[in-house]
C-alpha cells in the first residue's frame, strides 16, 4: 500500500512539472518558427521593387496569413509574436516556482507516506 501511494504521489508531482516542461518547450518553438517567417516576410517586404515578381506569393509561400486584408495580412501573426514574447519573459519565473513547488510537494508526499 505504501508504494502504491508512493508511485501514486510522485506520478501526481511529475505530471504536472511535465505539463509545464512541455508548455515552455512547445511555446519555444513555435516562438522561433513564427519569428523567422517574419522576418523573412519583411526581408521582401524590404526587398527592391522587381526583386521578386510577386511579393504577396513569395510571402505566401513563406506563411500563409491567418486572414487577409492587404497590408493587413501578417497583422494577427505580429501581435502573435509580441504577445508570446511579453509572455516568455513574464511566466519564466512562476513557471520555475511553479515547478520547483511540484517538486518539493510530491518529496514531502512520498517522504510522508514512509514515515
Amino acid at each position: 500500500m505504501k508504494l502504491t501511494l508512493t508511485l501514486m504521489t510522485i506520478c501526481g508531482g511529475l505530471l504536472p512539472l511535465a505539463a509545464v516542461i512541455w508548455g515552455g518547450v512547445s511555446l519555444r518553438r513555435d516562438y522561433r518558427r513564427l519569428v523567422a517567417d517574419l522576418t523573412a516576410i519583411d526581408q521582401i517586404i524590404q526587398a527592391p521593387e522587381g526583386t521578386y515578381p510577386d511579393p504577396s506569393a513569395a510571402m505566401s509561400g513563406v506563411r500563409q496569413p491567418a486572414f487577409n486584408m492587404g497590408r493587413l495580412a501578417y497583422s494577427y501573426e505580429w501581435a502573435q509574436r509580441l504577445v508570446w514574447e511579453q509572455a516568455m519573459e513574464d511566466l519564466r519565473g512562476p513557471a520555475w516556482l511553479a515547478g520547483a513547488g511540484v517538486v518539493v510537494a510530491t518529496v514531502a508526499g512520498a517522504w510522508s507516506i514512509w514515515i
